[in-house]
């Protein structure tokens, strides 16, 4: 930000900093190149999840609290087939990853919300409706795609969804 009125360089430019070996790389470029490595990967250890699923972070959650409490309590929940020998980390990476990006751009601090139970109610139903509707909205995209009913369904609930959500941030902000 500091950069921005110095040197008149946007904000928009800053994103892609220096990172490992002094490369600039921007969000994109690295999402693009952990798409294609964790194709490359799943190929090489002939890995097949279902369509998607390797970018469903509900589904990963629910495998992960699954294998966690498969190992411990000696039961037997349920889990996708990748998730059988090893726990998916897709979430532990995601949570990981997220607070080094915001400790090192100075954006990490805690945040406690107005309300905490609707807050984990809200979370709570979305979770459990990404999973009734077979998880992430890539996969949603994916199904409504190919003409699942579901899929199609579930995609137009989520986009109204978000668009009701918008609505009542912008509205909630501006008052």
């Amino acid at each position: 930000m500091e950069a921005s009125r110095q040197g008149g360089t946007s904000r928009a430019e800053g994103i892609a900093r220096p990172g490992l070996w002094g490369l600039r790389v921007t969000p994109v470029a690295f999402g693009v190149t952990l798409g294609v490595m964790a194709v490359a990967l799943e190929v090489l250890f002939t890995v097949r999840p279902p369509s998607a699923y390797g970018v469903c972070i509900a589904c990963h959650g629910r495998d992960l609290l699954g294998w966690v409490t498969n190992r411990l309590a000696g039961t037997s929940l349920e889990l996708a087939e990748v998730s059988l020998t090893f726990p998916l980390l897709t979430v532990v990476g995601v949570l990981v990853g997220a607070a080094i990006a915001a400790l090192r751009n100075g954006e990490l601090r805690w945040h406690q919300p107005e309300q905490p139970l609707p807050s984990f109610l809200w979370g709570f139903l979305a979770m459990n409706f990404a999973l009734l509707a077979a998880g992430c909205s890539i996969r949603l995209l994916l199904r409504a795609a190919h003409g699942e009913a579901l899929g199609l369904a579930a995609f137009g609930a989520m986009a109204g969804g978000i668009g009701v959500a918008t609505t009542l941030m912008k509205w909630r902000a501006l008052r």
